[in-house]
């Protein structure tokens, strides 16, 4: 692997929303930010995952919101709520199907994405963005595949556009007060590290089509929010489908990519006893469902 693809990985996996919305981040100066310029967003969904990161964006005076892209209008209006809450401008709409996204990408007026939309758009949409020379912000997960991963690193290569990994748990104020501890060599040397992610999505992945959890039994066209795409990633995909939570905060504090590597990975799952049981015994559920 040669220096610049190392480097690539390195700054991918350590960068967050806060790298890409500082303008004195280490990629300002080839891309001509100033530390008096404003970086101009715009966000591709603007669901609840999109809206939450909204909400952050939406409180600092280092970042211009200029543009949604969501094709569904009630999350385009709820993002734009958010906006008039915080007394920031209207932000432009690109609400007209599921590709009106490239016509945000085509604004000459933003410097920068959020990519906070289904998984299954990740790649295509985190491509076109750093082709049309955005720097891209891509929530978890970004690829379905390890050929995805180096698709990313391929166009960087081409483009020079960053590419910025966002997993919050690494920026948790536990989880990094434990790096902290780490970096000043409290433990001694780390030699094992586990991860995972412990959460009980059930509620989330079927509810009942309105805005709440834990509600109903339904998921596709008749769900709310992730019930309407995720579910569909754990009927049809049987593994850890969010690894990075775990992974994360164990690859900085253990140097993966930056002096140590991962030389393989096992996988082991059980029978999908969890979701059985709480659709069978969901009172809107049951054995026939």
């Amino acid at each position: 692997m040669n220096s610049s693809r190392r480097n690539f990985i390195k700054t991918s996996a350590i960068a967050g929303i806060g790298a890409l919305v500082l303008p004195t981040s280490i990629f300002a100066k080839s891309f001509n930010f100033s530390t008096d310029k404003k970086v101009r967003i715009g966000l591709i969904g603007v669901g609840m995952r999109g809206q939450s990161n909204l909400e952050i964006l939406a409180k600092r005076n280092d970042v211009e919101i200029v543009a949604f892209a969501d094709p569904q209008p009630k999350m385009l209006a709820g993002g734009q709520k958010i906006l008039e809450k915080y007394n920031k401008p209207k932000a432009q709409e690109f609400g007209n199907g599921n590709y009106d996204y490239r016509n945000l990408l085509a604004l000459p007026n933003v410097d920068a994405v959020l990519i906070s939309t289904p998984w299954e758009w990740h790649k295509p949409q985190g491509l076109e963005a750093m082709k049309a020379k955005k720097i891209v912000g891509m929530e978890v997960g970004g690829a379905f595949d390890v050929k995805e991963c180096w698709d990313y690193v391929n166009v960087h290569e081409q483009t020079g556009t960053p590419l910025f990994c966002m997993e919050n748990v690494c920026y948790r104020r536990d989880v990094m007060a434990v790096l902290n501890m780490v970096r000043k060599g409290m433990f001694g040397e780390l030699i094992h590290g586990e991860g995972g992610y412990k959460h009980d999505l059930r509620g989330v992945l079927f509810n009942d089509g309105t805005p709440s959890y834990n509600s109903g039994v339904e998921f596709g066209e008749k769900g709310w929010s992730e019930a309407q795409w995720r579910t569909g990633n754990y009927v049809n995909r049987n593994g850890e489908l969010y690894p990075t939570h775990g992974l994360g905060p164990v690859a900085v504090m253990m140097d993966i990519n930056r002096g140590n590597r991962l030389l393989r990975l096992s996988s082991f799952a059980s029978k999908a006893r969890g979701l059985h049981d709480y659709i069978v015994n969901h009172p809107n559920g049951g054995e026939n469902h």
